[in-house]
């Protein structure tokens, strides 16, 4: 559930936390970095989940205090990415929404084989590089 009022508000607000300690002009490498580690620490809590058995009594089990903060970690890395290379996150999303349409047919994804066709078009989609 997100609410984009709010959510420009938190991106103004990390935008505005980042500029008195000169974390503005980080060096892209760094912060696609910082991003991937971030989404580590993040997956780390899902780590040895089962996909499908015991998800809600695994759910109920997590700390999502702490996942939470994972979540903000990586996103305050994608804004600050984002922010230091000139990049506008909302053109990239509606840049990136026509192609997944096309790639990801929502006749092929309401069914119970969403999983299956996810996996074929992916594949085709690498053997296309």
């Amino acid at each position: 559930m997100i609410k984009t009022n709010r959510l420009d508000q938190a991106v103004k607000k990390i935008i505005e936390f980042n500029r008195p300690r000169n974390w503005l002009n980080l060096a892209p490498v760094d912060c696609a970095k910082s991003i991937v580690i971030e989404g580590a620490e993040l997956l780390e809590h899902f780590q040895w989940d089962e996909t499908t058995r015991f998800r809600k009594e695994e759910e109920k089990l997590k700390n999502w205090e702490e996942i939470q903060l994972e979540v903000a970690d990586v996103f305050w890395y994608l804004i600050s990415f984002c922010e230091g290379s000139g990049i506008d996150l909302a053109t990239c999303v509606e840049k990136k929404l026509p192609l997944n349409a096309k790639k990801f047919p929502v006749e092929k994804f309401t069914k119970q084989n969403n999983r299956k066709f996810y996996k074929e078009t992916k594949k085709a989609s690498r053997q296309l590089k």
